[in-house]
């Protein structure tokens, strides 16, 4: 059995770690797809507020 190959943190920041538990990966895509829903119950402020924050944890120049 081998290793899932880690994909590049750029291009996934959970994708290593949910190749660790099966499922993983789908609840992370439907989390992330209900959250930046424009249709859903998420506001706009909510959204920008949680990308600002994201944004310093990460040390992103915004």
């Amino acid at each position: 059995m081998s290793e899932p190959a880690r994909p590049s943190l750029r291009e996934e920041p959970f994708g290593y770690t949910v190749t660790l538990v099966p499922g993983a990966k789908e609840v992370v895509t439907g989390i992330r797809a209900a959250f930046w829903d424009p249709q859903g119950t998420v506001s706009e402020r909510t959204k920008e507020l949680v990308f600002l924050r994201t944004s310093a944890v990460n040390g992103c120049e915004t």
